[in-house]
């Protein structure tokens, strides 16, 4: 019968991956075209945001952006792990690999389509807009650059996680929004 493995046997594997982890990002991610794809990727984004932003909403837009960077991170962290899809290349070895486009990209763009589409017509059409861009031209891009890895996962069930939740995280600043106002 094989042991089940303890504690300290998981800590011992994280060490080594985290020391393989360092190793790799350093002779192969950083500074590479991909790293800095990933960097404008980080950054640019919330340079447009703050353009395109109506500051008088700023706490309403910003409160829809941090509840879709939660979620983004929390779905991605629970895909990654469960082998989902992954993503070879990091910007910072120390910090997982999804923060430019879960605490970035999808934030910064699910806010521009709350700040312009008010009702939910327009919204659900403009998330399928959104959902339809991140599942079929941004994840296939990404995959082409070998950034985004699917394992056991396809860019239509992307498309509909991405309705899904563009749709409940309105649905939520929506009623957050109400039971403040009462």
């Amino acid at each position: 019968m094989s042991r089940i493995p303890s504690y300290k046997d998981e800590q011992s594997i994280r060490e080594k991956l985290r020391d393989i982890s360092l190793e790799h990002w350093v002779h192969e991610d950083l500074f590479s075209f991909n790293w800095w794809l990933l960097l404008a990727a980080s950054i640019l984004p919330f340079f447009i945001w703050w353009r395109l932003l109506d500051k008088s909403r700023l706490f309403e837009i910003l409160t829809f952006g941090l509840i879709c960077a939660i979620f983004a991170c929390f779905l991605d962290v629970v895909g990654v792990s469960i082998l989902l899809w992954g993503y070879p290349d990091k910007l910072f070895h120390f910090i997982p690999p999804l923060v430019p486009a879960d605490f970035v990209i999808i934030p910064v763009s699910g806010m521009l389509i709350y700040q312009y589409f008010s009702t939910w017509k327009s919204y659900t059409v403009a998330a399928v807009g959104l959902g339809v861009l991140f599942a079929y031209i941004i994840e296939p891009l990404f995959s082409f650059l070998n950034m985004f890895v699917l394992i056991n996962w396809k860019h239509t069930y992307s498309l509909i996680g991405f309705i899904l939740f563009f749709l409940c995280i309105r649905l939520l600043t929506l009623s957050l929004k109400r039971a403040v106002e009462k």
